[in-house]
């Protein structure tokens, strides 16, 4: 690709912070691998992928992931093995880590990653040193662990997400994700185990160290030196090694589903919307208005009522998230005290100071709920990650559904692997399915940032004027964020969870940027009254109530993302790239005769002038469209299909 302007960066993915990293292909024997910014990635054997990817990581106290700075790099390639150094210096607050790392492919299908680290202060971490990611397809694979005592077991990946570690005190492991093919994992310098990190919507389990079930945070002292190693090795292979490829392409199943409920958050940076905000929100059929209402904070009753103007002036119904704290019973009086009859669609029941609310909370405050709000749906589970839900499995007897949130960077932060996360979403609804019978699963908000982090143990750090708040990324206002949205929309839709709730209304983590863009968006790079890409993808399916889904299949998820759907009798389409290069994707056959492109020619006009986008002409269309990088393509049929 082209080197691009700053205002193309902008535009395609929110700026330079979110460029995708230079790859190289390198072939080690029969496996090939990609390298990128000190990390291994795709080690597969023709069509067959061994592990995901191969990386170290510095976490500090917080589990907050500590990005290295990249130095001395030296790379030896030839046609079947190849060698690459380099250093890595892991520096935040009072961690100062200088490593060296050493990667060795041979000729023999065996790839080495070594690390000699020496921490350069005293600090605390929670974990230092490798990271292997399995991908998510060795599902039901039978494994071989050799422990570190020498004793060997024999278990299975998974096949629904694990709540706990499946394999511990892990020295070796050896398993065949095909009859023709053998690989082996080898681990020195600590005990690794095995986590199933679906749990975080994460493509992939993943063996790491330190184990778990040992005391965190760990101080380590200045001068000491940390030393591992892991070794892949190809064990097993076919004589004959092919590689399939097939044409982009999207396939329809003819039985078509409802949409879910898709509702939107109150913005959490702007207290008050304009009438202008409103006016573009009114035109988006969104099912409710979620609002948090945290009653142990003083600030909750002015919330609730401008909510309830807000949600009166934009004709949404209400989903209200009750945060309760160590006074429930009081609580719970002072909100039904204010809060009508028939004013609340959703109640969501949270626990504040847990990450799951208990039973006892839920037999405290549900019968008072169900006399107050007899016509509402009450829920709970947990304002975090499906994880906690999966780990405290609350019964949903009594509840008429159970709620969890998703956002795709607990562990990665790069555009790649936020892509990889779309279809691991749906795993979470299969897995909650699994364990919750029939219990309708509503999802509850879906956001591109970690809103807040429940497993830290220590104190937040004081905000940096010089970087986004944790909870803002500015990848919210381009169109890959826009087609991640899109991904995440077809496989939520197609899992059979009930509702969705996606991101905020106004604001850095909106749809919009809205009309009070003030000094907080320096570094996140919103023109004030612009609309989002993601908004238009809303307002292009949510046009009206009764809208349904025809089950999509995408032949390369990684490289693109489509939602099919019904209006009346007219079928829709959004398709987004969500790559950096141009895509031709083949649609289903006389399925689509329009089509309107929101790319790189027309970003300006429809995020600054929505309306004269939305109305302008759609053009002729053919089975193959072609896509530029990150663009997305609302499609349409006039005729019934």
């Amino acid at each position: 690709m082209h080197h691009l302007s700053s205002s193309e960066e902008i535009m395609y993915y929110g700026g330079q912070n979110h460029r995708p990293p230079a790859t190289t292909e390198f072939t080690a024997g029969l496996l090939q691998c990609q390298y990128e910014s000190g990390n291994l990635r795709y080690i597969r054997i023709g069509d067959t992928e061994l592990v995901r990817m191969i990386y170290s990581a510095v976490r500090d106290r917080n589990w907050d992931t500590i990005i290295p700075k990249i130095s001395n790099e030296k790379v030896t390639q030839q046609d079947d093995h190849f060698t690459i150094a380099y250093d890595c210096q892991y520096q935040r607050g009072e961690i100062n880590l200088l490593a060296h790392y050493r990667i060795r492919g041979e000729e023999d299908g065996s790839i080495t990653f070594s690390m000699d680290g020496e921490a350069l202060s005293t600090f605390q971490r929670n974990r230092i040193g490798f990271c292997v990611l399995h991908p998510a397809s060795a599902a039901g694979t039978d494994c071989q662990i050799t422990h570190t005592d020498a004793t060997q077991s024999e278990a299975r990946f998974p096949i629904h997400i694990s709540p706990h570690q499946p394999f511990k005190n892990i020295q070796r492991m050896q398993w065949s994700p095909t009859d023709e093919i053998t690989a082996s994992l080898e681990f020195t310098g600590d005990i690794f185990e095995t986590e199933d990190q679906r749990n975080w919507t994460d493509d992939s389990f993943k063996t790491y160290c330190t184990p778990l079930d040992l005391p965190f945070p760990v101080t380590v002292h200045q001068g000491e030196r940390i030393r591992q190693e892991v070794r892949l090795r190809l064990k097993k292979a076919p004589a004959n090694i092919t590689v399939h490829s097939q044409p982009l392409q999207l396939s329809v199943s003819e039985d078509e589903i409802p949409l879910p409920a898709i509702s939107i958050g109150r913005s959490t940076e702007f207290d008050e919307l304009t009438s202008s905000e409103v006016g573009l929100l009114q035109q988006i059929h969104f099912s409710h208005y979620r609002v948090d209402l945290h009653l142990h904070e003083s600030s909750w009753l002015e919330t609730w009522q401008q909510a309830v103007a807000e949600a009166n002036a934009l004709r949404w119904r209400l989903e209200i998230a009750l945060h309760f704290s160590s006074q429930p019973a009081t609580q719970l009086e002072d909100f039904l005290k204010v809060a009508p009859t028939n004013s609340i669609d959703i109640i969501l029941i949270f626990y504040h100071l847990g990450k799951v609310a208990s039973t006892e909370l839920i037999n405290q405050v549900l019968p008072a709920l169900r006399r107050h709000f007899p016509d509402a749906s009450v829920g709970s589970g947990t304002d975090h990650f499906f994880t906690e839900l999966n780990r405290d499995r609350l019964s949903p007897e009594g509840l008429d559904f159970l709620t969890y949130s998703i956002n795709p960077q607990v562990h990665h932060f790069d555009n790649q692997s936020l892509i990889e996360t779309l279809q691991a979403q749906a795993y979470t609804v299969a897995s909650t399915q699994q364990f919750a019978s029939e219990a309708p699963i509503r999802i509850s908000p879906v956001t591109l940032k970690m809103r807040r982090n429940p497993n830290a143990t220590g104190v937040t750090p004081k905000p940096d004027p010089t970087i986004l708040p944790p909870s803002v990324d500015s990848r919210q206002m381009s169109l890959f964020g826009a087609g991640w949205a899109v991904g995440s929309l077809r496989n939520l839709a197609q899992s059979g969870t009930s509702a969705i709730t996606y991101f905020e209304t106004v604001g850095r983590k909106g749809i919009l940027a809205g009309n009070k863009v003030d000094d907080s968006f320096s570094l996140f790079p919103a023109k004030s009254g612009t609309v989002y890409p993601i908004y238009l993808v809303s307002r292009f399916l949510l046009t009206a109530n009764d809208i349904s889904v025809l089950p999509t299949n995408v032949s390369a998820p990684w490289q693109t993302e489509a939602i099919i759907f019904r209006v009346g009798q007219e079928i829709r389409a959004i398709v987004a790239n969500l790559q950096s290069h141009k895509i031709s994707l083949q649609l289903p056959t006389d399925m689509f005769t329009q089509v309107k492109l929101l790319d790189k020619t027309s970003f300006e006009e429809a995020t600054q002038q929505p309306e004269k986008f939305l109305s302008s002409d759609f053009t002729k269309c053919s089975d193959t469209i072609s896509l530029s990088p990150y663009a997305l393509a609302f499609l349409k049929s006039n005729k019934s299909n």
